[in-house]
């Protein structure tokens, strides 16, 4: 969701806000959505609504070589529930086999560090990976934004938002704005709740790392689901991308998918 209040404020300099009035038959302008996105947004910060429920959750990782030839595939189970207030996610199969000894004993010293209000400790390559891909108002100015009609989704009626780059020849500062720079996409926002239905992006062009000698990375596409659990609470359903490209003199293809199933209300909404 933060990446789609940025992208609105982004886009939508000096925006007015709409409020109930607007309903499902009256297209908003990308700047009277973007400002109720925003609100919604700041509220739902506030509610922590991940925490509220359990939930299972699958996942899936396989990579293809240039061929199509499946190289690898990896699969796991979650089971997500609350610890302190904090969402915890608890690691019960892994590649279709319950977990072994060694693996059940290793995940219960995680659960019981957590309990124990220990915070797991982020890698330096993964900070850093956060920092570069972090959304800021420099890398979302880079897109024009359009309100382009009306769908349905679930059931529910939807605005659907569109965002291209704004032109050919943006800045690149970092390694993360040679992707940025060359991702189009659209967003689905629900028409009464305004919360973020789905979420589609893709590469228009193939990215080229250090002049093409790291890699080319030429096909990339993800796209978010999320659904209304119950009134008031959205979260996340389906993840799902893929890319491809070659990594030095290797072609690849990598294709990752999650689900989350089964939410069961265990705390109060706030």
């Amino acid at each position: 969701m933060l990446g789609l209040l940025l992208l609105a404020l982004a886009c939508a300099p000096g925006s007015a806000q709409v409020g109930a009035a607007t309903g499902p038959t009256v297209t908003p302008t990308f700047e009277q959505l973007a400002s109720n996105v925003v609100a919604r947004s700041r509220w739902e910060r506030t509610q922590s609504t991940t925490a509220q429920f359990t939930f299972k959750k699958w996942r899936a990782f396989e990579e293809f070589d240039g061929k199509g030839k499946l190289e690898e595939r990896k699969q796991s189970r979650q089971e997500w529930l609350p610890i302190n207030g904090v969402p915890f996610a608890r690691l019960v199969e892994r590649n279709g086999q319950p977990l072994t000894d060694k693996e059940r004993k290793l995940e219960e010293e995680r659960e019981a560090a957590v309990r124990a209000g220990k915070t797991p400790v982020r890698s330096p390559e993964a900070s850093k990976r956060d920092k570069e891909w972090q959304f800021t108002d420099e890398m979302l100015a880079r897109y024009t934004c359009k309100v382009t009609g009306q769908e349905v989704v679930r059931g529910r009626p939807v605005w659907v938002v569109e965002f291209t780059p704004r032109s050919a020849d943006l800045p690149v500062n970092k390694l993360a704005d040679r992707v940025a720079n060359k991702v189009a996409g659209k967003v689905w926002v629900d028409a009464e709740d305004w919360e973020l239905a789905r979420l589609q992006f893709w590469l228009t062009d193939e990215v080229t790392l250090i002049g093409g000698v790291v890699g080319v990375l030429r096909k990339f596409g993800m796209t978010l689901e999320r659904t209304r659990i119950e009134p008031g609470a959205w979260l996340p359903t389906v993840v799902d991308f893929e890319m491809s490209g070659r990594e030095l003199l290797t072609n690849k293809r990598v294709h990752y998918r999650e689900e989350a199933t089964d939410f069961k209300r265990v705390a109060p909404a706030k």
